[in-house]
């Protein structure tokens, strides 16, 4: 008999899963599918005569799938690390002002809105001018990250023959996403240098 006609209909493992799942039906069905074919494959390259998984083990791989999915949603966690400025869990809380002021501005607003002339209005131009005056400063732009703020700088700051940017071995690191200090650096067209050591 071949293996492969033994892998269970998708219809039949969701009714076995999908009640138990606790994700939306779409997500729960597209990781179905994606571990029977996982599963049609492997099967294919196994070498002849190789028995299939039996139903059960079937379900148990995809419930293993299911739950591995909903451990990846964002929810709350206890930050018991001893870094109050963690990375990995959000790095700083809001406070109770900001998240007022996020739930006050999570509908409809002037976002982009010039409300004295009813047209189209400049998406960050309170923010900006209020930044601008605490740096002292005749502009400012905001971003919504680090890195892109660094590029921004870089792009202005060091160009030619002004091109260099110093940074110590110890700032290397990655900062999220996959990106790297370096690469955020070499993205803006600027020459790095590093000097020092990487734990001094």
């Amino acid at each position: 008999m071949n293996p492969l006609r033994a892998i269970p209909a998708v219809d039949k493992v969701l009714a076995a899963v999908e009640a138990e799942a606790g994700l939306p039906r779409p997500l729960v069905v597209a990781e179905t599918r994606a571990a029977l074919e996982e599963l049609r494959r492997s099967l294919a390259e196994q070498p002849a005569g190789t028995p299939p998984p039996s139903f059960e083990a079937v379900v148990a791989g995809v419930r293993e799938r299911l739950a591995t999915l909903r451990r990846q949603r964002l929810r709350p966690v206890i930050n018991a690390t001893g870094v109050v400025l963690h990375t990995n869990l959000g790095r700083a809380p809001l406070g109770p002002e900001a998240r007022q002021a996020l739930a006050e501005a999570a509908g409809y607003s002037n976002l982009e809105l010039d409300l004295a002339t009813g047209r189209r209005g400049g998406r960050g131009a309170y923010v900006e001018r209020c930044l601008a005056l605490l740096c002292e400063a005749g502009a400012a732009t905001v971003v919504n990250n680090c890195a892109a703020a660094l590029v921004l700088v870089l792009r202005h700051l060091a160009r030619p023959p002004r091109h260099e940017v110093i940074v110590g071995r110890g700032e290397l690191v990655q900062i999220g996403g996959g990106f790297r200090i370096p690469e955020i650096l070499e993205a803006s067209g600027a020459v790095l240098r590093e000097v020092g050591t990487t734990n001094r």
